[in-house]
C-alpha cells in the first residue's frame, strides 16, 4: 500500500485549532474516495508529555492503492477544498518529491500524470511544482529543484 501525505497551508496565520479543523475538514471528504485510510500524521512528541507521539499540525497521512481514478479524486478533493476555505495552498508529499495544489489549479491529464510521476517508486525529482494555470508555461514539464 502506497503513503503520500497532505499538508494544508492556510492563507493567512490562523490559531492551531483552526489549522487542525481545517485539516479534520479535508480528512473527511478524503475519507469519501473508497480504499483510501486518512488519518492525522504523528511524530514523536517534544516534550515532557504522557504521549510519546503528536499530531503534526495540518498534515494528513493518507493510504491506499492509488489508481488514475483514486489521483483524480484526490486531486479533485484538494483543490475544491483549498477554494472553499480559501487555503494558500495543499501540498501532497510521496518521499522526497511534492506537489503543490492550489484552488487554481486544474485537474486535467498533465496533473494525473504529475501525481502519478509522484508515487512513482525510486522517483529521482526532488519536487514537483503546479502552479496556478495563469502561470503555467505549457512547455514546462516536471522539475526537481
Amino acid at each position: 500500500m502506497s503513503e503520500i501525505s497532505l499538508v494544508v497551508e492556510p492563507s493567512v496565520g490562523l490559531p492551531a485549532d483552526r489549522v487542525d479543523a481545517l485539516t479534520a475538514g479535508l480528512a473527511d471528504d478524503l475519507r469519501s474516495v473508497r480504499g483510501l485510510q486518512v488519518a492525522h500524521a504523528q511524530s514523536p512528541a517534544s516534550g515532557h508529555g504522557k504521549s510519546q507521539q503528536a499530531w503534526e499540525l495540518g498534515m494528513l497521512i493518507v493510504g491506499g492503492v492509488f489508481s488514475a481514478t483514486t489521483m483524480r479524486a484526490v486531486a479533485q478533493i484538494a483543490i475544491a477544498y483549498a477554494d472553499r476555505v480559501k487555503a494558500r495552498s495543499i501540498t501532497v508529499r510521496s518521499g522526497g518529491n511534492e506537489l503543490v495544489i492550489t484552488g487554481a489549479t486544474r485537474v486535467d491529464q498533465r496533473l494525473v500524470d504529475q501525481l502519478a510521476h509522484l508515487m512513482a517508486p525510486g522517483s529521482a525529482e526532488a519536487a514537483v511544482g503546479v502552479a496556478p494555470p495563469a502561470a503555467q508555461d505549457s512547455s514546462r514539464g516536471i522539475s526537481g529543484s
